[in-house]
């Protein structure tokens, strides 16, 4: 049989890698013994309870849920965080809102917009050009857009980012209450932040009206899991909003949704209302005694890094900046990976680690003796010298991005594209921030900036091959 999918897998789990990546079970470390997980892969049956109209067993699930997350009801996804996002602004949204987005929130919020019709009002994260890392929007920048745009139905922003950032969540809560607007969260990676005192709060404990979590990225959950949250405090539209997220949620999840993504949802709250805090206690000492370890090493873990912008850091995202030894972050991913370690995500300056509370001593033991390795051998041969080109410049929005996505589209040479609307965001990676979204007009300055950063050696997303990017007829 030719099976190139399971042949993958198979292979993948042989060679048996320390997993510092999502999902957060790591290989099914923390599920029960069951049976058999295929027997649970059901459906729709007598006992079994429905998504579409849960008055059962799923009913109880998600309750029990939205109490462990402080939220005013939960609702189960099958599809996601994408599909929460999707769901979230949908429902919090109508076509035409002004809707304020930071320039780097995950590409789900783009398909938001496209669904829910919206017109962004976009405001750029702050830089920090030394490591070459954006971090949130600050306060005082969401109230000089505000002050542009005080009919702004509401924003929607990240907590915590994939490096473990947190932006000022309840000081940004009480500027949008100022103007009755909602506060969308994407808290995908953060569904543990709740269960341990010694974590940034979670976007429930700031107040906000919808925010989604992936359970399986930081949880004991399998991969596609997630929760969508609608939030405690009544703001004139609490009920109304509930019931409207209701509605969208059964237009946006499948009506066979997996009943083995929906028990690995309840499985990881209830593992981690009985365990999490004395787990999530283990691991963060774990990794107190990685960073101080690595420390010794000269690795910079970002323990202590702090900006005006950020309330803190999430600490049990392990990412450490391996500039100063003369490696990027893409030479260092491969050879931790040759000696069996697999990291969540590298750029050109760090390596990113999901830890969880399913990752054991002995993972950060290896961890630790493998960098004193990597780094040993080569030595300190001082901190990367070379610097991409940033813009700070939002660009000149023509069309909407759901007018953008109707458009009919062509593709051309990059180099050609100035003075044509973006089909689809282009920008360079790292950051990962877009410089040109779809509806925007391809400025000179900006193409130039894309086409310097290539030539430095940069990736850049939203390049096909030839060097072809989507424009607008």
């Amino acid at each position: 049989m030719n099976t190139p999918l399971v042949s993958a897998l198979m292979k993948y789990i042989s060679n048996q890698p320390i997993p510092f990546h999502m999902p957060g079970h790591k290989g099914g470390r923390l599920f029960p013994s069951f049976p058999s997980y295929l027997q649970m892969d059901l459906t729709e049956l007598p006992g079994l309870d429905n998504l579409q109209a849960p008055e059962g067993p799923i009913l109880e699930a998600q309750t029990l849920a939205a109490r462990a997350f402080r939220s005013d009801a939960c609702f189960f996804l099958v599809n996601g965080s994408t599909s929460g996002i999707h769901v979230m602004m949908m429902s919090a949204f109508r076509p035409g809102d002004k809707v304020i987005i930071p320039r780097n929130c995950h590409k789900a919020v783009w398909g938001g917009m496209i669904l829910s019709g919206v017109h962004p009002i976009y405001v750029q994260p702050e830089y920090d050009e030394d490591k070459c890392l954006p971090t949130h929007v600050s306060p005082e920048a969401l109230e000089r857009v505000i002050d542009e745009n005080p009919n702004a139905a509401g924003m929607v922003l990240t907590n915590p980012d994939y490096y473990g950032l947190c932006p000022r969540l309840s000081e940004i809560r009480n500027i949008l209450d100022r103007y009755n607007m909602k506060m969308l969260v994407d808290e995908a990676h953060g569904a543990h932040l709740i269960f341990h005192p010694d974590l940034p709060p979670s976007a429930g404990q700031c107040g906000a009206d919808l925010w989604v979590q992936s359970a399986h990225k930081t949880l004991p959950a399998l991969t596609q899991s997630a929760y969508l949250h609608v939030g405690t405090q009544e703001r004139g539209s609490g009920t109304a909003l509930s019931a409207r997220t209701a509605q969208v949620h059964r237009l946006m999840q499948s009506t066979s949704p997996s009943y083995l993504l929906m028990a690995s949802l309840d499985w990881a709250r209830a593992y981690m209302e009985t365990r999490g805090r004395e787990d999530l206690s283990l691991l963060l000492e774990h990794l107190f005694w990685t960073r101080k370890e690595l420390g010794k090493l000269g690795i910079d873990t970002m323990e202590n890094y702090s900006r005006p912008e950020l309330f803190g850091i999430d600490k049990t995202r392990l990412v450490l900046d391996v500039s100063m030894h003369g490696y990027t972050g893409f030479e260092a991913e491969e050879a931790l990976r040759k000696a069996g370690l697999q990291v969540e995500m590298s750029d050109f300056n760090r390596l990113l680690l999901i830890c969880s509370v399913a990752d054991r001593k002995e993972d950060f033991l290896k961890l630790t003796e493998a960098c004193r390795n990597l780094f040993q051998n080569k030595g300190n041969a001082g901190k990367m010298s070379r610097k991409l080109t940033i813009s700070r410049e939002i660009p000149r929005q023509m069309l909407s991005p759901k007018e953008a996505f109707e458009k009919e589209k062509e593709f051309i040479p990059l180099k050609e594209a100035g003075g044509r609307i973006c089909g689809e965001p282009i920008g360079t990676y790292p950051p990962g921030i877009p410089r040109f979204l779809p509806g925007e007009l391809i400025d000179a300055h900006g193409l130039n900036e894309l086409l310097e950063n290539q030539a430095w050696g940069a990736h850049l997303f939203g390049v096909h091959a030839g060097n072809l990017v989507s424009i607008i007829k």
